[in-house]
């Protein structure tokens, strides 16, 4: 039986995905920090920056790709949202490659903008979490054709990928005066 248009094996990654991306990326702040050369520390520095970057581009093509498909652009459309996968897959790889080897920063500043800061964090982090298995499907379904059931999902599963990918850029702007260097 294919439920959702989507076969079993397809079905089964999406779900081990979803589950594993967001304990591995939890399991980082438990660990122990991977110790590096200065000089790979210094790069590693500049990734919070990438990763604001990166997430930015993957807001902008949602917010182009949600544009397109309202202007019956397919094409563009599916070509945006297949960049907005892979940026949200490279943000991963970076986002992990910093969490293993650097300490977190915390929030340094105090006042209605600290309660803000934790509340834009809290959120993104929450729906981060539910992104993963809601985009793989979404995708999926768009390109097995199974254009009503990806209309479906996509109706929730592009807000919250377009709030993800842009409370990450608006956490990096929060935190970033706290960083130490």
């Amino acid at each position: 039986m294919v439920a959702l248009g989507i076969n079993r094996q397809l079905r089964i990654f999406v779900w081990v995905a979803g589950i594993a991306i967001p304990a591995v990326v939890a399991l980082l702040f438990f660990l122990p920090g991977v110790e590096v050369s200065p000089g790979v520390a210094s790069f590693l520095h500049t990734l919070p920056a990438v990763n604001a970057t990166i997430n930015g581009t993957a807001f902008l093509c949602l917010v182009f790709s949600y544009k397109a498909i309202r202007n019956k652009n397919i094409l563009l459309h599916q070509r945006l949202n297949t960049t907005a996968l892979a940026l949200s897959a490279l943000f991963l790889v970076s986002y992990v490659s910093y969490h293993m080897t650097t300490e977190s920063t915390p929030f340094c500043k105090e006042g209605w903008i600290r309660g803000l800061y934790f509340f834009v964090l809290i959120t993104h982090i929450l729906m981060s979490i539910a992104i993963v298995p809601l985009v793989l499907t979404t995708y999926l379904l768009g390109l097995g054709n199974q254009i009503q059931k990806h209309r479906k999902w996509s109706r929730i599963t592009h807000p919250i990928w377009t709030y993800v990918t842009f409370t990450g850029v608006v956490v990096y702007f929060m935190i970033s005066p706290c960083y130490p260097w």
